[in-house]
């Protein structure tokens, strides 16, 4: 590869590289000197005489990932009922092909959008002479901003919809694909997961909220059935069944940082609402010595 600056014919450049970019997002094989000729392509784009390329290269990069993006989104849309899979599958491929991409545009990241790329200052306080509407993201995180605004977004309420249904399918001793629920729940984390101010909060936002307000109205409707049909006893025999079980399907199908929200809302409408009736009971177990009730207590 040489290095020395020299005129590149963009147009001739892009077609060859925009082959095999489409080859590595869609996971196809690449062999390892078509690689390389486009490691040094992607190069010769950026330090091109007698003007860089590099900025027309990000661009045109950015309009392939948008309409591939678009294009998976119909995909996935017209599955109808099996959406939650078919997202799964186009995110698995989708997210590693990125991560491959952004391995192939390592100069471009490196020498071209880490330079011209704006601080936290910049953003707080404005900068002359960057489009301030058009931040430059390194090629892997934009490929996950893509999905996240032309695929997550336009599809939410329908995949919340669904994950919230099979999470309450699961609840009712059925057994969701775990594999799919908890891939799609995972990808609302990791396409901010670049951030390094509130990576979560997108996650936060579109799923766990709604998710715990779900919980919370789930387990308020079972700790009133439970109470009709169970003597205090059995009622926190049973809650305790219920906590053991929501902590295990946290795990199964959450991030990390939601189990304990999660718990803490099944604690409340299951324990700390019905405090009363918990209480009324306590004189007839101490007197009694149910050591196994006041254990659960």
């Amino acid at each position: 590869m040489s290095l020395k600056p020299r005129v590149v014919d963009f147009d001739e450049t892009w077609n060859k590289l925009l082959t095999t970019i489409k080859a590595v997002v869609m996971l196809d094989y690449v062999e390892r000197a078509t690689w390389n000729d486009r490691f040094s392509d992607i190069y010769a784009l950026c330090v091109a005489y007698p003007e860089p390329l590099g900025e027309r290269l990000y661009m045109e990069t950015k309009t392939f990932l948008e309409n591939h993006v678009r294009h998976l989104h119909k995909k996935v849309l017209d599955s109808e009922e099996k959406i939650l899979v078919m997202y799964h599958r186009n995110w698995d491929e989708y997210s590693k092909g990125a991560d491959y991409m952004d391995c192939l545009y390592r100069y471009l990241n490196t020498q071209f959008i880490k330079k011209n790329k704006l601080t936290e200052a910049d953003l707080q306080y404005g900068y002359g002479g960057v489009d301030m509407s058009e931040p430059l993201m390194e090629i892997g995180e934009l490929a996950l901003d893509m999905w996240k605004k032309l695929m997550i977004e336009p599809l939410q309420a329908v995949l919340i919809r669904m994950l919230l249904r099979e999470i309450k399918n699961d609840r009712c001793g059925e057994d969701p694909n775990q594999k799919v629920i908890h891939g799609v729940i995972n990808s609302f984390v990791h396409v901010e997961q670049y951030k390094k101010k509130f990576p979560l909060k997108f996650y936060q936002e579109i799923f766990e909220c709604p998710f715990l307000n779900e919980t919370g109205e789930y387990y308020k409707q079972e700790a009133s059935n439970l109470m009709q049909e169970s003597n205090c006893s059995q009622y926190m025999e049973k809650v305790l069944c219920r906590l053991k079980d929501e902590e295990l399907r946290c795990r199964k199908y959450l991030h990390p940082s939601s189990y304990g929200k999660v718990i803490n809302e099944c604690q409340q409408r299951m324990v700390a609402d019905h405090l009363q009736f918990l209480h009324a009971e306590c004189h007839n177990i101490i007197r009694q010595e149910k050591r196994n009730d006041m254990a659960n207590m």
